[in-house]
């Protein structure tokens, strides 16, 4: 039992060196990815064939390497089925080539993430990003998908950013609409998204406005307690100037006293009632 606690401890340790290690490359593959994808499907028709294959030969490439990220992941994870069951992006990216740019959006998301979780990039950041990049792979996409149909509205990028537009906003216009089962699919993942990053975009909206609310009614309450504590600095101030006015009062009294050459002592016979010392009256 020991042993088994070891040995999960252990690969937990290897898992996280492995992905501190790994997810700073992979972020910067899956951008290399996206740009070779996107310049091989919107330039299809000004491209030669040399230059098609070039990169879709860089795509096949990262793709190898996104295959061993994730074996490697699987091996070095404390479960591998959890890991795999809690990975199904990167799972289905790997294993079906029509899914590949799923891949992309898994791996922007766990940066964005970390960005997020270090303070390095804040909550609206990321969502803005994460749109703008939900909008460029999905027109993308839907274009690969949309452009050899005959029947398709979407034969353009300008078609398909159009499109993406109105699908993440769940406007709807119905102008453009996939035909395709790929084209479809895509829509569909692509409205659900879009229903996500609205209500995030609403709750960033509405938590940006409790914070300004409570930063102002925090400030009030600063404001407040410094106004008492300066009023309470005032009256330390005026109790200690009367009884500095008090002892300066009774020490010229004493001077006073002094000066007509009464001693201390005398004066506190003065101050002594008749018969309370020395004895009572002499007979």
């Amino acid at each position: 039992m020991a042993l088994d606690q070891l040995n999960e401890l252990t690969s937990g340790r290897k898992y996280e060196g492995y992905r501190e290690k790994t997810d700073g490359p992979m972020a910067v593959l899956a951008f290399v990815f996206l740009v070779a994808w996107s310049a091989r499907i919107i330039g299809f028709l000004y491209f030669d064939a040399t230059t098609r294959h070039a990169l879709e030969a860089i795509q096949i490439a990262i793709w190898v390497v996104f295959l061993a990220d994730l074996i490697i992941r699987t091996v070095l994870s404390e479960k591998s089925w959890r890991y795999v069951w809690t990975h199904p992006l990167d799972v289905i990216a790997v294993l079906l080539p029509a899914a590949r740019p799923l891949k992309i959006l898994s791996v922007f998301a766990q940066g964005t993430s970390l960005l997020s979780s270090g303070g390095r990039m804040k909550t609206i950041q990321a969502v803005v990003l994460s749109t703008v990049l939900l909008l460029w792979i999905g027109s993308v996409w839907v274009l690969s998908a949309e452009r050899e149909v005959a029947d398709s509205a979407i034969n353009t990028f300008g078609d398909a950013l159009w499109w993406a537009f109105v699908t993440v906003t769940t406007v709807g216009y119905g102008d453009y609409a996939p035909v395709s089962v790929t084209g479809r699919l895509v829509a569909g993942g692509m409205m659900l998204l879009g229903i996500a990053l609205l209500g995030v975009v609403t709750a960033s909206v509405a938590a940006w406005f409790v914070s300004i609310t409570s930063g102002e009614e925090d400030e009030q309450r600063d404001d407040e307690a410094e106004e008492r504590d300066a009023a309470a600095r005032a009256e330390s101030r005026a109790r200690e100037e009367a009884l500095a006015e008090r002892i300066a009062h009774l020490e010229a009294k004493i001077d006073v006293l002094l000066a007509h050459g009464e001693t201390p002592d005398a004066i506190k016979g003065e101050r002594r009632k008749p018969g309370s010392a020395g004895g009572g009256p002499a007979h």
